[in-house]
């Protein structure tokens, strides 16, 4: 997108910058002359731009690095590496941005390989590999590291990175032929005779089953098969089992495994995978009991611990709460300083409420409510919205209104409005509705025997690697359990960035530098005091006139990672949402500025509210909401969600961009919109991302009835599994339902997803109610057969 000077200029009404004379822009004809020079390398005639741009570098105008950073690019093209690398080096010597520092690296690491100076550039790309990880440059980066290494001789080095190619990057163009055997692909012309594990192998299936490569996954299994079966038979079929996991077979899965029971029912790997698989297919007993005796055979292992939680937490979730509450009470008494026993305690709370037992319910919310006021820290796992909310709710079932309408009354009066906060709203609303309060309200409905009907993964809490440690510690939770080789598809990972303060639960108005509360913002001038920060902010702007906004994003990042000038800051967020770069611009209106918009709320600050939920790549949502008929406060809830604005976000496993699509529904989709074409890198673009998005949640909203909630959940944990939970839970109210969702990070998901909306709708003006079952059954019901994976022939 190009920049108007008189847009950029316009950016800072809310807080003018006083630049010193010293530190004026570029002038005209030095711009006219970059962008010339720029216009001449970009269409490769490199003989023109190097003299183009040696003449602007010794002007020392603020373009100077980027002038060099060209001329080196076109110095290389040329094959003038000596003069290349001076011109790397004279870079670096002008203290560049992080993203500048990378690419000099990158490029004269790039030197050191021609010139085969392979320790240099060993050093350069060792450096690197830990920079660019989770970025679209990784790949390239190792890959380059393995050619150093091969280039010093250090054969177990170059296999190292590899294996990691090997594994995780199988789409990669480099790599995207090599096969099953390691060892007989081919690197840099020669077999690469590097060895791989069975579990090495494990993983490269489940990076080619995201990557969308399912038949090539499936061939390469068949081979793998074949030489297993030579060893143990048992090994060839595990692997097919892990296969048909990935892929949702659940009750092939289980039949493979299930002849194999009393001949490893003493092998405490085999039992958590039998576990797993038949938790997924709806085999509850099986599961539990798998469960319970993997915790017998290592009951001091980390493993073995969470296999004991692990078959608590499937008796609750398949509606066996006498079960689940027995196992739960085992677990605290035998496992106390466990963190997991705090989230015990809370299902303990909660399975109260679901028997109907709402005076004990209470009772047990109340308690979590005073040991949380004792120590927050330790408590920090169980939000004391959360808690408020379903005491309130304990109240409201009880008949008792008045207590109940104090306490939601309380909580729909989050400033920063949150998720507690809309259900109490909406039930507020419901109470008015009533015209007498009965002495106690009918529960929602629900099963009190258990039901043999669910199919969701068991990865609320997640199978780490076995780990001798008895009696647990406080950093174990729900939250932060590892995935295992079983069941990792149903993770997307964590987010590079951790939520913000938006997303916490008790508000506090930030204070200023003196100390007092801080007041709303006037027309005040700012300056920088630095130098170097302002000859970076002079450059970013000129960067963006010439409408190189990535470059003048890490400039201003520069910024910003320097200073803690709330002045300074604001300004930023300005320049960044002018520049399209709404994740920076929102991260300081959700970090810096969270108290302000809290002390002021929208109508006192609402310039600070419209920064933390920006209209992000407005052109391209508008376009595909009204194509597709999707609300866009819902494709700007799910972007918030998923990358926080971030077009260019890359997860561990491998979603991609804005929307954080896979590879594999990523062709799906671009198939029903016509998209022949399409490849996975596209994502990373702003308007494939919302289109492909957008048009996935077209297909959830006509399968939901448009019930947001259910359309957040579906599109974090797969529409075949919501479908699971409304057959398995489904009779429940909607905010009960949420509740009840047994993966944590879907949970979590929808109430962000639900808030996101409302804000937005409260923000760009829909007065329609964007949840009016929020307080009622939920609108869908399903009467379909149980699946383990989604259908793409049920558009």
């Amino acid at each position: 997108m190009r920049i108007s000077l008189k847009s950029v200029l316009f950016s800072l009404v809310l807080a003018p910058l006083v630049i010193p004379a010293a530190y004026a822009q570029s002038g005209k004809d030095e711009l006219d002359s970059f962008k010339k020079a720029l216009e001449q390398f970009k269409a490769s005639k490199y003989e023109l731009a190097i003299p183009a741009f040696e003449d602007i570098a010794k002007r020392k105008t603020d373009l100077e690095e980027y002038s060099r950073y060209y001329l080196a690019k076109s110095l290389m093209q040329t094959k003038k590496l000596d003069e290349a690398e001076k011109e790397l080096e004279k870079i670096q010597a002008l203290s560049p941005n992080v993203k500048m520092s990378i690419e000099v690296q990158n490029l004269t690491g790039q030197i050191a390989l021609e010139k085969k100076s392979y320790k240099q550039a060993a050093l350069l790309y060792t450096k690197l590999e830990k920079r660019t990880r989770n970025t679209e440059a990784y790949p390239e980066v190792i890959y380059s590291l393995a050619q150093a290494e091969k280039g010093l001789g250090k054969h177990s080095l170059m296999c190292k990175w590899l294996v990691k190619l090997y594994e995780r990057h199988p789409s990669y163009p480099k790599v995207a032929d090599w096969g099953v055997d390691l060892a007989a692909n081919k690197f840099e012309g020669k077999e690469t005779d590097c060895k791989v594990t069975t579990e090495d192998f494990r993983t490269r299936v489940r990076y080619m089953l995201w990557a969308g490569l399912d038949s090539k996954a499936q061939t390469e299994i068949n081979q793998m098969k074949v030489n297993l079966a030579k060893v143990d038979q048992y090994l060839a079929d595990k692997l097919q089992v892990q296969f048909y996991m990935q892929e949702g077979e659940l009750v092939k899965a289980v039949e493979m495994l299930k002849p194999y029971y009393d001949a490893k029912k003493r092998d405490f790997d085999y039992l958590i995978l039998f576990a797993n698989a038949s938790a997924r297919a709806g085999e509850v007993q099986l599961a539990v009991g798998s469960y319970y005796s993997a915790y017998k055979l290592s009951p001091r292992s980390k493993t073995g611990r969470q296999a004991l939680y692990q078959s608590a937490f499937l008796s609750y979730q398949f509606q066996d709460y006498d079960g689940a509450a027995r196992r739960f009470q085992e677990f605290m008494k035998l496992y106390p300083t466990s963190g997991l026993s705090k989230d015990a305690k809370w299902h303990l709370s909660w399975l109260k409420y679901l028997k109907g037992d709402y005076d004990g319910a209470y009772k047990a919310f109340n308690e979590l409510s005073t040991l949380k006021r004792k120590n927050k820290k330790n408590w920090k796992s169980v939000p004391e919205d959360r808690v408020r909310y379903w005491m309130a709710m304990s109240q409201y079932r009880q008949g008792k209104m008045d207590q109940a309408r104090a306490t939601m009354s309380s909580l729909a009066k989050d400033p920063l409005l949150g998720y507690y906060a809309i259900a109490a709203q909406a039930r507020l609303k419901k109470m008015e509705a009533m015209p007498l309060a009965p002495s106690k309200l009918a529960a929602s409905p629900l099963p009190t025997q258990p039901r043999v009907i669910s199919r969701f993964s068991a990865s609320e809490f997640l199978m780490p690697s076995l780990e001798d440690n008895y009696r647990g510690d406080e950093s174990e939770s729900e939250e932060n359990l590892v995935m295992t080789q079983y069941s990792a598809d149903d993770e997307k990972g964590d987010e590079e960035e951790a939520e913000s303060a938006d997303d916490g639960k008790v508000v506090e108005v930030a204070e200023g530098i003196d100390g007092v509360a801080e007041e709303a913002p006037g027309d005040k001038a700012v300056a920088f005091n630095s130098p170097v920060l302002m000859k970076r902010f002079e450059r970013a702007r000129d960067l963006m006139i010439l409408g190189e906004n990535e470059w003048a994003r890490w400039d201003l990042y520069d910024i910003e990672r320097k200073t803690a000038n709330r002045e300074y800051l604001r300004t930023l967020m300005s320049e960044y949402s002018t520049a399209g770069h709404y994740n920076r611009s929102s991260y300081i209106a959700q970090v810096t500025f969270g108290g302000q918009r809290a002390a002021h709320g929208v109508d006192g600050v609402r310039y600070l509210w419209e920064l933390a939920y920006p209209r992000a790549y407005a052109d391209s949502v508008e376009k595909y909401t009204k194509q597709f008929t999707v609300p866009d406060e819902l494709v700007w809830g799910i972007m918030r969600a998923e990358s926080s604005y971030r077009k260019d976000a890359i997860s561990p496993v491998g979603a991609l961009g804005l929307m954080q699509v896979m590879p594999f529904t990523g062709y799906k989709v671009a198939s029903l919109v016509g998209d022949k074409a399409f490849k996975p890198p596209q994502l990373l673009e702003p308007e494939v991302a919302v289109k492909i998005g957008s048009r996935y949640l077209k297909r959830l909203m006509d399968r939901f009835d448009n019930t947001i909630p259910l359309v957040a959940a579906g599109y974090n944990a797969g529409p075949h599994r919501v479908k699971n939970w409304l057959v398995s839970f489904g009779t429940l109210e909607t905010d009960e339902f949420i509740e009840h969702i047994p993966f944590l990070e879907t949970r979590n998901y929808v109430k962000r997803v639900v808030s996101n909306a409302y804000v937005y709708a409260k923000l760009y003006g829909n007065k329609k109610d964007l949840f009016p079952y929020l307080s009622e059954a939920v609108p869908v019901k399903v009467n379909a057969e149980l699946v383990g994976k989604e259908n793409w022939d049920d558009i």
